[in-house]
């Protein structure tokens, strides 16, 4: 029994794979009948991107079962003789090159302002009947080849003079040693002198406190090392900063009719600065008293009246005081039964 059941499967198998293999077939064949032979390319004109002549695209069509019957493709409309001449040149240039013809190059003549062009003579080297005995070849003109360079204007510099202490600043003088009409025959140069050149050196110290504005005061004092005709000080911006007076400070009295209260303090021995007062009084206004309220304990909440329940405490002290009054009642809303 279980033989036969085999068979059965075996067989059913083997014709599932032969009917898939002819619709395989069979599609192949279609394939080949829909895509046919494809006819060669026929061109239209070529219509360039820009004015008249220059790079530009041509349609193309094809017959028969092409995927893509029509297509564009890259064309070159000629411009100008030039251009006929330099393909022209180009072509003999290659026959010339089989042919074994070797020339040597002359220079490049100057730019032609009118056709931006510029050439030179090709001679032969070696006697050969097929090469020509001398050529001309062109090229188109550099960038700014045409235009005149600067003219330079040379000089004799001058030694540096000293430094001057005002201005802080040293010159020197050139004198025209090559150049044109358009060059100067002297300049002055001017530079500022140098940290180790300069000619007045100060040094910045701070004055001793001034104990009315406790407050010190920056100085610019000449060094000794300077050169003469620097004045002893120099005009700066005033800068001050204040005075580090360290003290020990008592505690504050009480206060006073008038409502302040006063402080001493006695300066320290390890204070920095000297000019700082033995002794200083400091002042200030008494702050006041704030407001404050007791209470008893919390009643309960009476009665519903216009909506709103009321509970209150008593207050034990500052019952003149309207914060306290209105801290010692509390409400909550209601609804009458």
């Amino acid at each position: 029994m279980q033989k036969v059941v085999l068979c059965v499967v075996l067989f059913v198998a083997i014709c599932e794979l032969v009917a898939a293999s002819s619709l395989a077939l069979l599609s192949r064949e279609e394939r080949g009948a829909k895509k046919g032979k494809c006819s060669e390319w026929e061109f239209g004109e070529c219509i360039p991107k820009k004015g008249t002549c220059g790079p530009g695209k041509k349609p193309g069509t094809r017959q028969g079962g092409c995927r893509n019957k029509q297509k564009m493709f890259k064309c070159q409309v000629p411009c100008a003789a030039e251009t006929a001449v330099a393909i022209v040149d180009k072509n003999r240039k290659k026959m010339m090159k089989k042919k074994g013809c070797r020339y040597s190059k002359g220079p490049w003549s100057e730019c032609d302002l009118t056709t931006n062009m510029m050439n030179r003579t090709l001679t032969l080297k070696k006697s050969n009947p097929d090469c020509e005995e001398t050529r001309t070849v062109q090229k188109r003109c550099k960038k700014n080849k045409n235009k005149n360079k600067k003219r330079r204007c040379m000089y004799n510099k001058g030694d540096w003079s000293d430094c001057d202490p005002v201005t802080n600043t040293r010159n020197r003088t050139l004198t025209l040693k090559k150049g044109d009409s358009s060059c100067k025959a002297m300049q002055t140069r001017v530079k500022n002198c140098g940290r180790a050149k300069k000619g007045c050196r100060y040094s910045h110290t701070w004055s001793a406190c001034d104990t009315t504005t406790m407050l010190k005061t920056k100085l610019d004092q000449l060094k000794p090392n300077s050169k003469d005709g620097c004045p002893a000080t120099r005009a700066r911006p005033a800068k001050t900063k204040k005075c580090k007076c360290k003290y020990g400070w008592k505690p504050f009295t009480k206060c006073d009719d008038n409502k302040k209260k006063t402080r001493t303090g006695i300066l320290l021995e390890h204070t920095s600065d000297a000019g700082c007062p033995p002794t200083k009084d400091v002042t200030k206004d008494c702050r006041k008293a704030r407001d404050i309220c007791t209470f008893g304990p919390w009643g309960k909440f009476g009665p519903c009246e216009n909506g709103v329940r009321t509970k209150i405490r008593t207050i034990v002290a500052g019952s003149d005081i309207p914060k306290c009054v209105k801290k010692s009642a509390k409400t909550k809303r209601c609804t009458r039964a």
